[in-house]
């Protein structure tokens, strides 16, 4: 009972702060945090992504400016056999302010956000929806500068969001990551896209100030950066290929490469094959050790009308873990809460995802997941074993005031080995969007 209470005000305070009777009437907006893709999990972003520039850029800076407003509301429970509980509700999202371009080349881009503690009991913390404590924050997240010197390719600087395997927002709580960085790249859906660039610190999800790169990958007292540099090419037929290389600085560096491909087996339906590789290696003065390790992942997708199953497998060197304290973890099998890749890990998923399309005023969507995860039973890595089985339902409201809210409620149980040492646990989740345009 008390976790409906909790529901029941998340949703009333969502309600009354995030749609008064004078935004009703504003026009739907593109949400970045819904990318509309059935079965969109974000601890999955393995997309080689690159730079954003407008090919038909909007004249006049004041005249193409556009402000957006995203309201969030999260809610998290996460109930544990042995170890601290974890439980918080917070209210917050984004303002975006965009401009309009400056001689069709300069534009500015800022965004705003915030973290409130509605409810967040200090013997509970540990939700990353808050500072530590817990504390509600604001930040300037994002405040950039984008220059546009050719049709498809650009130059951006200040604070902003990457969406790159192992370096980006990772959007999973209220408040991205975002970084303090130069970058370049070119932007094309088919062919060639590529980034590149420096970033020198990052602003973690759950935190209001910047630090450096070396310090986030645990070098405390250090001031280190990361170069990185990526490509992307999409075939005519759709065939993807894409590969990132990040150097931290006397830390370590990371490569990481991807292949994915759909076979046409029937009119309506599909066989994906994708197939990806992490190196990542210490590097320099070793600052967070000397270690030489990688992974390797693949996933089966057969595709039908509106049911799509899933199989994927994963190995993990036994060196170490693979690292990401910049974000993005680059996983077939990451998914709720973990992602399998701890240390000599193997993995197994097997997942479904369905579209049940329109009912009533809503877009219905769920998935499901099972992965097993085998690690080493004795000796410096050894861990407990575990199996973590998730179920998300996505609904996407799109009549009247109700255009553009996106409801997601997910529930994640992680069975762990006790004999290893292990902690069960239930994770549940209820996560509301919206957006809207003020300007």
């Amino acid at each position: 009972m008390r976790s409906q209470l909790r529901l029941l005000t998340c949703a009333v305070l969502f309600l009354g702060a995030a749609f008064p009777d004078s935004v009703f009437a504003q026009a739907a907006a593109t949400n970045t945090s819904d990318p509309e893709l059935i079965g969109y999990e974000p601890n999955q972003e393995s997309d080689v992504s690159s730079l954003e520039v407008d090919e038909s850029p909007t004249p006049g800076f004041l005249q193409g400016s556009s402000l957006l407003l995203q309201p969030r509301a999260y809610y998290l429970d996460r109930d544990r056999d042995k170890n601290q509980d974890n439980v918080g509700l917070a209210l917050g999202g984004a303002i975006k302010y965009k401009s309009g371009w400056w001689l069709n080349q300069l534009r500015l881009n800022a965004t705003l956000f915030t973290s409130q503690d509605i409810y967040g009991p200090s013997d509970k913390d540990g939700t990353l929806l808050f500072k530590p404590g817990p504390e509600g924050f604001t930040v300037l997240g994002e405040a950039n500068l984008t220059w546009r010197f050719a049709e498809n390719t650009g130059m951006r600087i200040g604070r902003q969001r990457f969406e790159l395997p192992y370096l980006g927002s990772h959007d999973i709580r209220m408040v991205p990551n975002t970084f303090e960085a130069f970058a370049v790249g070119d932007l094309s859906d088919s062919g060639l896209a590529w980034i590149a660039g420096y970033i020198d610190g990052i602003k973690r999800k759950n935190d209001d100030k910047f630090i450096s790169m070396s310090e986030a990958a645990g070098a405390d007292g250090t001031n280190k950066g990361v170069a990185m540099g990526s490509a992307r090419y999409r075939f005519p037929d759709g065939t993807l290929l894409g590969a990132t290389n990040q150097h931290s600085f006397d830390v370590f560096n990371t490569f990481f490469v991807k292949a994915e491909k759909d076979f046409a087996l029937a009119s309506d339906r599909w066989l994906g094959v994708n197939l990806q590789y992490t190196d990542q290696r210490s590097v320099g003065d070793n600052l967070i050790g000397d270690f030489d390790t990688n992974m390797i992942a693949a996933k089966l997708e057969l595709k039908m009308s509106a049911t799509t199953w899933r199989a994927a497998y994963s190995k993990t060197g036994s060196d170490r873990g693979i690292q990401k304290p910049y974000g993005n973890p680059a996983n077939y099998l990451s998914v709720i809460v973990d992602d399998f890749d701890r240390a000599g890990e193997e993995a197994l998923l097997l997942g479904i995802t369905h579209d049940f399309g329109r009912i009533g005023t809503a877009n219905v969507s769920m998935f499901a997941n099972i992965v097993y995860g085998n690690t080493p039973d004795a000796g410096p890595n050894a861990s407990p074993d575990e199996t973590e089985y998730d179920f998300t339902a996505d609904f996407r409201l799109k009549d009247g005031w109700t255009d553009r809210i996106w409801l997601r409620i997910r529930a994640a149980y992680i069975d762990q080995d006790e004999d290893q040492g292990g902690d069960d646990f239930l994770d549940f989740r209820i996560i509301a969007n919206y957006d809207f345009t003020a300007l």
